[in-house]
């Protein structure tokens, strides 16, 4: 065991660049772009290989690796950003906690995944659950580490990191699928990914656990995590009590089709901007004694992510009935429909997404905790109401719910930015321009103009319309904006020329 840091991983107090700053964001998007090419070609290759209800079973197992690998750590991690001034005994008692509860998580999968199997009527599922689980309990392994980084502003690590854990276990996961593995292939999948990534992040960043476990850092942690684990635990229900009641009362085989139409809104939706809030988090906690700078970033960031998620949302609600049939193929098809309506509930779930960095940013995990609480409520009858009507009615009922509690939401992130309504707003003006504009061009030329072509051909011009009515609209709407992606793209590369240098000199 080490006694002290090592200069890579040095413990950051300081403010951050807005070099650093732009350079992490380029980082966090190039991350998210490589992950979801490479998520989107193995989910490709096992869509026409394994049958929508081995698909579902595996869905149902992400219960818990969210429960594991994220539930039971991210208190700790977001404690061990938020924190000004932290030391070698703060590290030492979070990891420590993070094994222990995660641990205990482990085990209650362990008990609890046959008599879960036994209710749900497949017991195959019990088995995969537990390695699940295991995978998991190696990747919150990962997470004091991973929460130095990010202190650092260091998001090529993990973003790399990840990577390379995707392609082996895409690799792992296509290759057992053609063996014959069935919903196994895919569990190994994040097993290859997680093992990988644990393995590279403990390598390349040096830090080590000892045994300073102290009761000023218990009281310290403690007072903040909970708060944050809490809230992630009614996140977690509300995110995953749809996929669950799908499997339990439709049956696997819907929750597949469920699954992939939620795959497809999730990435722009979460791992896009989800890398983003990542990245902005660290920054904002940086800036919580300096409200007016702390408003000015989080509203930069606001626009920003809707400019990126808001067209493409509603180029998958107008494409969808075209392009799931050719991507993936006819037998796919239920999936349409839902994907349609959680894309537009997207569109609505982008201007939130930021909600949580602001509210532990600023110390106050235990708003968003509260919300949580009312919301999971609201959620579940949804959910149950939904049933009736099939995945669509699940989807719906999803939407239907986030609209209704969104005013409450927009309120209290407000009340603590000390934000007008109009000073929110303004900054999607843009935003919500962009989106009309493409779907009813985007709409014109894929169904009237384009509706003869073939299928390839179709979706070819479809999206070259998009693009240029995008680019062209955001050059007379706002031209501000490529001046920032400028600086973004300018800070990767001379990142990376500089990198080439001192790895050449």
């Amino acid at each position: 065991m080490s006694d002290s840091l090592s200069p890579f991983v040095a413990i950051q107090t300081d403010m951050p660049s807005r070099e650093k700053v732009v350079i992490g964001v380029g980082w966090a998007l190039v991350g998210a772009a490589l992950r979801y090419a490479l998520a989107g070609a193995t989910v490709l290759a096992l869509t026409r290989i394994l049958q929508p209800e081995e698909l579902g079973l595996v869905a149902l197992t992400y219960v818990v690796l969210e429960l594991v690998g994220h539930v039971a750590t991210v208190g700790f991690h977001d404690a061990l950003i938020q924190k000004q001034d932290l030391d070698e005994s703060d590290l030492d008692t979070a990891f420590w906690s993070i094994v222990t509860v995660s641990g205990f998580f482990v085990l209650l999968v362990i008990v609890a995944a046959p008599v879960i199997a036994h209710e749900f009527g497949h017991y195959r599922l019990a088995p995969l659950m537990i390695v699940m689980a295991l995978a998991a309990f190696v990747h919150a392994l990962s997470i004091v580490p991973r929460a130095l980084l990010t202190r650092r502003m260091d998001f090529r690590v993990p973003a790399l990191v990840r990577v390379v854990g995707m392609i082996l276990g895409g690799v792992c996961a296509v290759t057992l699928a053609l063996l014959g593995a069935g919903p196994w292939s895919r569990v190994f999948q994040f097993v290859v990914l997680h093992v990988v990534s644990t393995v590279l992040i403990w390598r390349l960043v040096g830090w080590r656990p000892g045994w300073r476990v102290t009761r000023l850092s218990l009281r310290r942690l403690w007072r903040f995590a909970p708060s944050v684990s809490v809230f992630t635990v009614f996140v977690y229900v509300m995110h995953n009590a749809d996929d669950q009641l799908v499997g339990y009362v439709l049956g696997p085989e819907q929750l597949g089709y469920y699954a992939l139409a939620y795959s497809f809104m999730a990435w722009p939706v979460r791992d896009v901007i989800g890398s983003g809030q990542v990245v902005l988090y660290p920054v904002l906690a940086r800036y919580q004694d300096d409200l007016s700078r702390f408003q000015e970033v989080y509203l930069e960031g606001l626009q920003l992510a809707t400019l990126f998620a808001f067209p493409v949302l509603v180029v998958m609600i107008v494409a969808a009935p075209v392009f799931v049939p050719w991507l993936v193929g006819d037998r796919w098809s239920p999936a349409v429909l839902p994907m349609q309506v959680l894309a537009f509930g997207g569109i609505r779930e982008v201007t939130m997404m930021l909600n949580g960095s602001v509210y532990r940013a600023l110390g106050r995990p235990e708003l968003h905790m509260m919300l949580s609480v009312a919301s999971v409520v609201c959620y579940l009858v949804g959910f149950v109401v939904g049933l009736d009507y099939g995945i669509g009615g699940v989807a719906f009922f999803f939407v239907f719910v986030g609209f209704l509690l969104h005013g409450v939401s927009l309120w209290m992130v407000l009340s603590c930015l000390r934000l007008s309504f109009f000073g929110w707003a303004r900054v999607l003006v843009v935003p919500l321009v962009l989106l009309g504009l493409v779907g009813l061009v985007g709409s014109v030329a894929l169904y009237v103009v384009f509706g003869d072509f073939g299928v390839f051909v179709r979706l070819l011009l479809f999206g070259l319309v998009c693009v240029l009515v995008y680019v062209v609209s955001l050059i007379v709407l706002d031209p501000g904006v490529f001046v920032r992606l400028g600086g973004v793209l300018g800070g990767l590369v001379r990142l990376l020329v500089n990198d080439y240098a001192k790895s050449t000199s």
